[in-house]
């Protein structure tokens, strides 16, 4: 070899390796990253994006890369392995109790915000809703601690996003964010926005289908929370990948839902309907039967404005704001306590407590506890 071109190839060995995304095995989506703009890949192949969410720098989802390295560009209009299926069945267990629920949003709904891309048939749309609020009966609102969410299917945790990193959002009790991936298609994340652990959850852990996750988080009432069915990665110009997650639900989990009143046809609006009716999300008009269904035996009060905010997830499309009514969120403190579990109000069995003070609790794996007294003011936490 002629010594030009050695010096050629090292030379280029080494702008490849100051210049190439950095192997990084310990970051983790959602986790802190030190520099805006950087990126990592992960030992799945993936390369992550430095971003800023709040006031906080973190990584992003990251975009799959091709065998030598470079980011794979994903025609829409054409099939890819990598783009979530439309229709395929993975969804084995209902995600919420449905007892709990008044109405759900629609599909390409104009409630909530600004949350556009693809839709898993590879649709572009713009100025729409592609996800489901979930609002709750009377007597859950106000609560962190009732509202059941269950995991859809078995799998793995794959994103958490917890609230003391989610920023400004205008609620002082926002929840965390819990993605869920499967390996029927792995191509999907499975995301509850707005909830509170039964547990630390870290990423890799293991979930079985019908698990209790947690608890909505609904500190204000009026709000709801919501459930995102997104692509492992983006679209090839950064558009996210929406999908509905009544489109993946195994007979049994439909049936359930036909039980409350709920079938698929009635929770999607269709792109073509909706672009003769474009949303205008400054309009005020709050929960209405246009953008929402109730279920059986529920109505939907059309004075109530839901105001919940983007769930700050990092995949999210950063358009942020209340639901429905337009109004910008305002910044609030962070909370006292933000722990990934973040809900002051689960108890531990065998704890010490005041039973002049307290009488009854909950576990986090929803247990339901008295304060015992064993003198005036000293007590410990006892299954009831």
């Amino acid at each position: 070899m002629k010594r030009t071109h050695f010096i050629f190839i090292v030379l280029a060995s080494l702008t490849l390796s100051f210049f190439g995304p950095t192997a990084n095995a310990d970051m983790k989506v959602g986790g802190a990253c030190k520099k805006l703009g950087e990126t990592a890949v992960d030992p799945s192949g993936f390369k992550h994006k430095c971003i800023k969410s709040g006031k906080k720098l973190i990584w992003d989802k990251g975009m799959e890369l091709g065998d030598s390295g470079s980011q794979k560009k994903v025609d829409p209009s054409a099939s890819s392995s990598s783009w979530p299926s439309s229709n395929t069945e993975y969804i084995t267990a209902v995600p919420v109790d449905l007892d709990q629920i008044n109405s759900i949003s629609k599909y390409a709904s104009c409630s909530g915000h600004n949350r556009d891309g693809y839709t898993f048939e590879k649709v572009l749309t713009s100025n729409l809703s592609l996800k489901h609020y979930w609002y709750p009966i009377a007597i859950f609102q106000g609560t962190t601690d009732q509202v059941k969410v269950f995991a859809p299917f078995d799998g793995i945790v794959s994103i958490i996003q917890l609230e003391a990193n989610k920023g400004a959002l205008g609620r002082p009790k926002t929840g965390n964010g819990l993605g869920l991936s499967t390996s029927v298609d792995k191509n999907v994340v499975f995301e509850f926005g707005h909830i509170y652990f039964t547990k630390s959850f870290k990423v890799g852990d293991s979930i079985k289908s019908g698990q209790l996750l947690g608890y909505a988080a609904l500190g204000d009432p009026g709000f709801d929370f919501d459930i995102d069915l997104t692509g492992r990665s983006r679209a090839p110009d950064g558009a996210e990948i929406l999908g509905s997650i009544f489109d993946h639900m195994s007979k049994k989990v439909l049936d359930a839902f036909a039980v409350h009143g709920i079938t698929p046809a009635e929770m999607k609006i269709l792109i073509a309907d909706r672009k003769k009716q474009p949303c205008d999300f400054n309009s005020g008009t709050g929960r209405t039967t246009a953008d929402w269904v109730a279920l059986k035996g529920e109505s939907i009060k059309t004075t109530v404005s839901s105001s919940q905010s983007n769930s700050g997830n990092s995949g999210n499309s950063g358009n942020s704001g209340n639901s429905g009514n337009g109004a910008k969120p305002i910044e609030t403190q962070k909370p006292n306590t933000p722990t990934d579990i973040g809900n002051p109000a689960f108890q531990e069995l065998g704890a010490k407590c005041d039973p002049s003070k307290v009488a009854s609790g909950k576990a986090m794996d929803g247990t339901q506890l008295m304060c015992i007294a064993i003198s005036a003011a000293e007590g410990s936490w006892q299954k009831k």
